[in-house]
């Protein structure tokens, strides 16, 4: 697939699944560094929120050439990430995530905004949604560090559902017929709009289905907001 036909399928239909962007050695080594913290700082073992901040092999990955290569034929050469979190479904922690859209952002402290509105605080860190404009111009990367498939709790996805800004429950309710289930290998990664529709249901065999989520945007935020960790 041609740059342009890749940008084409995100643009259209709000997500693209790439496949085989890790090898296993690369793979490996994001699941080594973050057990390790894991381990290190007693952190929740299914949820790391400041990823960016705290595990430098993540960070490191953002800029590399098989990342920017997805992100920049979306944002341009001037993308920036923006925020990392690691999920990883589990036997102990093995839940389901309702439809939804991805609507805020992580700021380094709240300033009182037009359009920014409800903020709010999530394991220390300052939360907003901004303007539907800025959250269209963002993409966000999922990394698969394991295989996921039907049995362990896979994303699922509702084609072209971006396009229609943010969506009330009603809304949500027509257009859960036309969901897409969207499986994938390990060192694969998901390229989705933040505003595409999506959830997931508890696995019905749980084992790790550990994903990085990491999101990048390509513009500076208004009244001397600022993304936080960048």
């Amino acid at each position: 697939m041609s740059n342009l036909e890749y940008r084409k399928a995100v643009e259209k239909f709000g997500f693209c699944f790439v496949e085989g962007v890790l090898n296993k050695k690369e793979v490996e080594l994001l699941r080594n560094e973050i057990g390790r913290i894991i381990q290190q700082n007693n952190t929740k073992h299914y949820a790391i929120r400041r990823l960016l901040e705290i595990i430098p092999a993540v960070r490191t990955l953002t800029s590399s050439p098989k990342i920017r290569t997805l992100v920049e034929p979306i944002l341009g050469h001037v993308a920036f990430p923006v925020r990392g979190i690691f999920f990883d479904k589990n036997p102990k922690a093995n839940w389901g995530v309702s439809w939804h859209q991805d609507l805020t952002i992580a700021v380094s402290r709240p300033i009182k905004t037009p359009g920014f509105a409800p903020w709010s605080r999530k394991d220390g860190i300052d939360h907003v949604q901004p303007p539907i404009a800025l959250l269209e111009s963002m993409v966000t990367l999922r990394i698969y560090l394991d295989n996921a498939g039907e049995e362990n709790g896979s994303l699922r996805l509702i084609p072209t559902s971006h396009s229609y800004g943010r969506l009330s429950g009603k809304a949500i309710e027509k257009w859960k017929p036309l969901a897409v289930n969207c499986f994938g290998s390990v060192g694969g990664v998901l390229v989705m709009k933040p505003l595409i529709l999506h959830s997931s249901q508890p696995a019905r065999k749980p084992h790790h289905r550990r994903v990085l989520h990491l999101e990048f945007a390509a513009q500076t935020l208004p009244n001397g907001l600022e993304w936080y960790g960048t």
